[in-house]
């Protein structure tokens, strides 16, 4: 449906938002240290978002701060204090930064308006995200976060060619802030992205480039509303930091790579990944697939060497027509035209208000705008400006733009729109696929700049028959706008003149000031309202522009309800028809004629008239599959899932019921030691009500194993399953010590060392023995270790017994997976 938020949502969302948003709902709880320790509780702070499609929309959150005190994450134990910082927490996130405080809650309300589309597009959410969260680090400078990542245990900072890196060992986002605001917002959103994915498995690397950085970069590239506090990820067409630029420059370049091409190539080509991405999820069908082969590539679960070649074969196997895949990848990208380009300056975009970054009094900076009217692709997808009684907007031969100024800057620079005639060949050419230059001094413009907030200046590039003139606003207009620092500029397009109606606010009414501009002939034909340029000089003033829309047939208006439905679709049922659909992948040979079924009801879904009868279809399917499945289709029809995992080192039972309806839960749990011998049974007979339910297990002293044998009832299906599990997690590596005498009387110690999730990982173990008392000669003995994914092994050091008190150190100086990092474990010998 993307295409139902085409053509500049502009004034179609606006459309049921008359009377402008007032502020006072939209709040952020501060909380103090001093409170409650149920105030730092995940499950007590609140998060009230409403989301539709890929737009969140913040009301009120809670932010607590703790300063030194550590919160509980992913990164536990693998994550400590630094100097100068501070940790902030809100629901699903704990932020360690030293920035003020506006930085740090405009960054945490980012991440809680982008975690529903972060469980959206994985189809899940991290186990224990209602006790634990994931760790974010924001540091003021690159040299501050090299030293946070230092504190971590790394023995480097982040890349030098990145403003972000997420780390395998710890799960952790480290960020710093660039020049570009817009990137500022972007990294924590794209580094974040990153974290989410390792929290779910532990690690991310079961993924290919092109899902890690394609997710985090489509989820990244975004537009956000400060005053509205509106978040819309996922955007695909936007000004600044466009990916559609890099996608068609990388795709043409590489002469027109596959997606088979893409995945098995393990460079990073940032533009492809992102085409690859929103091509998948442009339909609701092949958004199904694509869920669906993330799901079995997670379960899949290969390690870093066998992940291309895992994703290569699980591609071919999940789409059926993988041919018709490919071709519709290329006709996709190829029919791909931006409506954004900036020909020039350093823009940033703030909601639907664009701005220049620098203050460079020489360079007219030029953003164009050129939407298509009858693309196949998303265009201007993200949510209209707000209405304005500055504004008038009735037909397509109108253009419009509101200028807010810089008090301070009121009195120069210049600033305004063009409206395009023809682009040069050169243009034309270099806008086709972004490789080699283009020659935007030969295009054709009608420049109209207010300048200095005095006059407005009214210019041409390369149109003959046109000569420059200019209009002083007038005094009335100017003390109006002098007072509200507001102006709209409104212009008509008519077959031999332009009209301009200038307005702003003086407080008890609407200043207007409207001439006419005579053409010497008929510039209709030249001239196009619906193809524009923002130009600006010498200012940091915002602009936003106004188009004419082009209606779709079903428009949605954007439900200001607290709604939470992250699919582009807004369809209600959406996480039925996932079940369905895998129920159906997983069924086929038995559900004859379910794929085509399912597909002729996708079809329907971009239109919001046909959910019901959707939905109704979606029911009818559901009894029939629980009919002719029985209990076999229990677990893909119902969704529900009943798994072991972890909170604080202790292992519970995580029920997920994404269902309408009540289950039943019927276990015997037994705790085994090291032995395999029974230590304790516990009797589990639960209702489950439908969302997520974290059920304790007994904590038995010396617990190696647990096992549970499990009955689950739903709707008249029974589930039998049998769960075994460690008593303790998994941790990727780690490294403990641990000291005993052996039968000569020499002191051994153990250095317990586990291994990744994923990747290599060798280095070097060092233990050295320090006294206390008297200097003596540096002692070391050393061991050369390899570790593979999972492995467990222990490296033993030897000791003739002293008198002498001592501190025996054991470092660690490993590469894991490319990162390099030092753990260091010491025991006191007296």
């Amino acid at each position: 449906m993307k295409k139902l938020s085409l053509t500049l949502l502009l004034l179609l969302l606006a459309a049921c938002q008359k009377e402008p948003q007032v502020d006072t709902a939209q709040t952020v709880q501060l909380q103090s240290t001093t409170s409650s320790a149920m105030v730092t509780d995940p499950q007590q702070m609140q998060v009230d978002l409403s989301v539709q499609g890929y737009t969140s929309t913040l009301h009120k959150m809670d932010i607590t701060f703790l300063g030194q005190t550590i919160p509980y994450t992913y990164s536990d134990g693998k994550i400590g204090n630094s100097r100068g910082y501070n940790w902030w927490v809100s629901k699903h996130f704990a932020l360690k930064s030293d920035l003020p405080k506006e930085k740090v809650t405009l960054y945490l309300e980012l991440l809680e308006m982008a975690y529903p589309h972060y469980v959206a597009l994985f189809g899940m959410e991290p186990p224990n995200i209602e006790r634990q969260r994931i760790a974010v680090v924001y540091g003021s400078s690159r040299d501050r976060v090299r030293e946070a990542m230092l504190d971590d245990g790394f023995l480097r900072g982040v890349h030098k060619t990145a403003g972000g890196e997420t780390m395998f060992y710890n799960r952790a986002g480290y960020n710093f802030p660039s020049h570009r605001e817009h990137h500022q917002r972007y990294i924590v959103i794209h580094e974040t992205m990153h974290a989410f994915h390792m929290a779910l498995n532990g690690h991310s690397t079961w993924a290919p480039n092109w899902i890690t950085e394609g997710l985090a970069d489509s989820v990244a590239h975004h537009v956000y509303d400060a005053k509205q506090k509106q978040l819309t990820v996922m955007v695909f067409d936007r000004a600044p930091m466009n990916y559609i630029e890099t996608g068609l420059k990388q795709y043409y370049s590489a002469n027109k790579p596959t997606i088979e091409q893409i995945n098995d190539d393990p460079a990073l080509k940032r533009g492809l990944n992102f085409f690859i991405i929103h091509y998948l999820l442009s339909s609701p069908e092949r958004a199904q697939y694509f869920a669906y082969f993330v799901q079995q590539l997670r379960l899949a679960n290969p390690h870093s060497d066998a992940t291309l070649s895992t994703a290569n074969s699980l591609l071919k196997h999940t789409f059926k027509d993988w041919q018709a895949i490919e071709q519709g990848f290329a006709d996709f990208v190829q029919t791909i035209k931006p409506s954004f380009h900036i020909v020039s300056g350093p823009w940033e975009q703030d909601g639907n208000a664009y701005w220049l970054r620098n203050t460079d009094s020489n360079t007219l900076s030029r953003l164009d705008i050129n939407p298509t009217s009858n693309a196949t692709h998303p265009v201007i997808d993200f949510p209209a400006p707000q209405p304005s009684a500055l504004i008038n907007l009735n037909n397509e031969h109108q253009v419009a733009a509101l200028i807010k100024f810089e008090p301070a800057q009121l009195q120069r620079g210049e600033i305004g729109i063009a409206m395009q005639g023809k682009l040069s060949e050169q243009t034309q050419r270099y806008r086709a696929t972004f490789m080699g230059n283009e020659q935007a001094n030969d295009d054709q413009l009608l420049k109209l700049l207010i300048v200095d907030a005095e006059r407005i200046l009214i210019s041409e590039n390369n149109i003959s028959g046109f000569n420059s003139v200019q209009v002083a606003l007038t005094t009335e207009l100017k003390a109006a706008l002098t007072t509200h620092k507001e102006l709209g500029l409104n212009i008509t397009l008519d077959h031999n003149q332009l009209s301009v109606n200038l307005k702003a606010n003086s407080g008890t009414k609407i200043i207007t000031q409207v001439f006419i501009i005579p053409f010497s002939g008929d510039f209709t034909h030249l001239l196009n309202t619906q193809k524009i340029s923002l130009l600006s000089k010498n200012n940091n003033h915002a602009i936003t522009p106004y188009l004419f829309p082009h209606k779709d047939d079903d428009d949605y208006t954007f439900d200001k309800s607290h709604t939470q439905l992250p699919n582009p679709w807004l369809f209600e049922e959406y996480s039925l028809l996932s079940r369905l659909f895998k129920t159906c992948q997983q069924y086929g040979a038995q559900l004859v004629g379910c794929d085509e079924k399912l597909s002729k009801l996708m079809k329907k879904l971009p239109i919001k008239a046909n959910h019901a009868a959707i939905n109704s279809e979606l029911i009818i399917l559901l009894n029939r599959y629980k009919t002719l499945l029985g209990d076999n289709g229990f677990s893909v029809l119902s969704g529900i899932s009943a798994s072991v995992h972890y909170h604080q080192g202790e292992a519970f039972l995580r029920v997920v019921n994404p269902t309408n309806f009540n289950l039943t839960l019927t276990a015997k749990v037994s705790f085994n030691n090291s032995k395999g011998l029974l230590l304790h049974n516990q009797q589990l007979n639960q209702a489950i009500k439908p969302g997520i339910h974290n059920i304790a297990l007994f904590k038995i002293p010396d617990t190696k194993t647990i096992t549970i044998e499990q009955t689950l009832n739903w709707q008249g299906l029974n589930n039998i399953s049998q769960l075994h599990a460690s008593a303790t997690p998994f941790n990727g590596v780690e490294l403990s010590l641990t000291q005993s005498k052996g039968n000569n009387g020499h002191w051994l110690f153990k250095a317990h060392l586990s291994g990744p999730y994923s990747g290599r990982t060798k280095g070097v173990l060092t233990l050295t023995t320090t006294p206390f008392t008297q200097p003596e000669i540096i002692k070391t003995q050393q061991h050369n270790v390899e570790i593979a994914p999972y492995e467990q092994k222990i490296h033993v050091f030897e000791l003739a017994p002293t008198k002498q008190s001592q501190l025996i150190t054991v470092t660690a100086l490993l590469d894991v997976d490319g990162e390099e990092i030092r753990l260091v474990n010491k025991i006191v010998m007296r």
